[in-house]
C-alpha cells in the first residue's frame, strides 16, 4: 500500500520516505461559509479534506493541512452571515506560495480539491494553477491540478451538486457526521431557496440525504480523484 500521510503530522524523513515513492501533494481548499441550519460553516473545506485523505490512501503522497479562504462566497452574494469572504488577491498569493514552496520540496503533483463553488473562486484558483505552471513553474516538472470535487462525477444527476442540499449534506453525513443534524431543519414545508431570507440552500432537498448516499457519492469522487492521480503520474 502507497504511503501518506497529513503533511503537518509528519517528521522530515517521513516525508522524505513519502516524497521517495509518491511525491504528490493534495491541497484540500474551501471556505467558512453558510451552509443552511444543518451543516457546520466549515463544510466546503472539511468535506474535500476527507475526500483528499481517502485518495491519498490510495495514491500515497501526504495531504497538507487545509485551507479556510473562500472569494465569492454566500455573504457577497447573498447577505448570509457566519461567513468570511477572502479577497481574490489572497486566494491568488496562498496559491502562488504554497506551489512555489511544494515545487521547492521536490512533489511532482500537486492536486487543489476545492469544495467552495463560488464561480469566481473556481475561476481564480483554477487560473492561478493555470498561470504557475506557465510561468512561475516554467522549468520545474511539478505539475497542478486543481478542480472541484463535483467535476469527477458530471455524469451523475443523483442528486445534483448543489449547496448545503442533498449533495453536500450526504457526504457530509458519510465523511463526518458528528457535525450534522438534519432535525435543525422543518419537518415540513419547502426549505430549497437562497434568496436572503431563505435556509440557503440550493438542488436537492437535504432532508433526504443519508450517510450512504453520503458513501456512494464519496466513492465516485475518489475513484475520479486516484485515475487523475495515476494518469498525471504516468502510472
Amino acid at each position: 500500500m502507497p504511503s501518506w500521510g497529513r503533511y503537518e503530522k509528519l517528521r522530515p524523513r517521513q516525508v522524505d520516505a513519502i516524497l521517495a515513492e509518491a511525491p504528490v501533494a493534495y491541497i484540500p481548499w474551501g471556505a467558512l461559509e453558510w451552509h443552511s441550519y444543518q451543516n457546520p460553516i466549515g463544510l466546503d473545506t472539511l468535506k474535500v479534506h476527507g475526500l483528499a485523505m481517502i485518495a491519498a490512501e490510495r495514491t500515497g503522497g501526504v495531504v497538507l493541512p487545509p485551507v479556510y479562504a473562500g472569494y465569492d462566497t454566500m455573504k457577497p452574494w447573498g447577505g448570509f452571515r457566519h461567513t468570511l469572504e477572502t479577497p481574490i488577491e489572497v486566494i491568488v498569493g496562498l496559491a502562488n506560495t504554497y506551489l512555489d514552496q511544494l515545487a521547492d520540496e521536490g512533489f511532482k503533483l500537486v492536486v487543489i480539491l476545492m469544495g467552495h463553488y463560488g464561480g469566481e473562486h473556481v475561476a481564480t484558483l483554477t487560473q492561478a494553477a493555470n498561470n504557475w505552471q506557465r510561468v512561475r513553474g516554467r522549468g520545474s516538472d511539478m505539475k497542478v491540478w486543481a478542480l472541484p470535487e463535483y467535476v469527477l462525477r458530471l455524469t451523475q444527476t443523483d442528486p445534483v451538486p448543489d449547496h448545503a442540499g442533498q449533495y453536500e449534506t450526504a457526504l457530509m453525513m458519510f465523511l463526518r457526521p458528528e457535525l450534522v443534524d438534519l432535525g435543525e431543519l422543518p419537518t415540513e414545508g419547502d426549505v430549497v431557496g437562497t434568496a436572503p431570507e431563505s435556509f440557503g440552500i440550493s438542488g436537492d432537498d437535504p432532508r433526504q440525504a443519508t450517510a450512504e448516499l453520503g458513501r456512494r457519492l464519496a466513492d465516485e469522487i475518489v475513484e475520479g480523484i486516484v485515475a487523475g492521480v495515476r494518469e498525471r503520474l504516468g502510472c
